[in-house]
């Protein structure tokens, strides 16, 4: 299933039956990392973290699979994880019990970090989603339209105020309500997100200032996450398979601003 609407209200147990769920940990830190297969995806996996090194301890994404001939490596959809996960095949003995052994790359390939799968814990599909839905900005049942005009004018007001712009948010909200996917226009915050830190380097700071607005769309057709500058105006154009916005959005701004 890709409608990532229907992913953030699916029921738990619609779940208790996932193919693949694993919660890996060390010794040697608090890391916990999260992973369930998406319902009906052969390929696609949410992963949630906490207490994990760096400016983003806690977090959600959604990875997708590649198989290689001797490993299987997980990686964010749309570039700009903070880390990826590779199954070598690895197994260790904690007390008496054989387990499997997973490497989290956040940096140095050759330096990985080897975390074990925890044994015995269930997890929480429902949590796990909400927590995806918090922090890529999926705005929630209670949220309507002013309070999605509201978040977004916030994200907006932030860049301008970091990047000295003028940057005025645009969203097509005909696309989303017609289609029945407004809580997904609120991911407008995530495009502002994305370009936000970009302002600390001197060219893309005066990429960022040269525009004028973001427009933000819905196409059910459009595939990932797709953006375009034409003019001062960079329109982002979101479906059902734009998962991880401001990370993607971060990703392309970097190629093409």
């Amino acid at each position: 299933m890709r409608n990532l609407l229907a992913l953030l209200i699916l029921a738990g147990s619609a779940h208790a039956a996932a193919a693949f769920g694993v919660v890996l940990t060390n010794t040697t830190s608090k890391t916990r990392i999260e992973v369930i297969d998406l319902p009906d995806s052969k390929d696609l996996f949410l992963v949630t973290w906490e207490a994990l090194p760096g400016a983003t301890p806690a977090g959600a994404m959604v990875f997708y699979k590649d198989q290689g001939g001797n490993e299987t490596r997980y990686f964010a959809v749309g570039g700009g994880g903070l880390f990826a996960i590779v199954d070598r095949g690895g197994r260790t003995l904690i007390s008496g019990t054989v387990v499997p052994v997973y490497d989290v790359v956040a940096r140095d390939p050759d330096h990985p970090t080897k975390m074990v799968v925890e044994s015995g814990t269930r997890l929480d599909a429902n949590a796990m989603l909400a927590k995806y839905g918090a922090f890529e900005h999926v705005a929630t049942p209670s949220e309507g339209k002013p309070a999605i005009e509201a978040a977004v004018g916030n994200a907006a007001a932030r860049l301008n105020k970091t990047c000295g712009a003028h940057v005025a948010p645009q969203l097509d909200w005909d696309t989303f309500t017609k289609a029945n996917k407004l809580a997904l226009a609120k991911q407008a915050v995530a495009i502002f997100e994305a370009l936000e830190p970009m302002c600390s380097d001197k060219d893309y700071r005066a990429a960022v200032q040269a525009l004028s607005a973001v427009r933000v769309e819905w196409k059910a057709d459009a595939g990932g996450l797709a953006l375009k500058t034409g003019g001062a105006t960079l329109t982002a154009t979101f479906s059902d398979a734009s998962f991880n916005p401001r990370e993607t959005a971060h990703q392309w701004m970097t190629n093409h601003l």
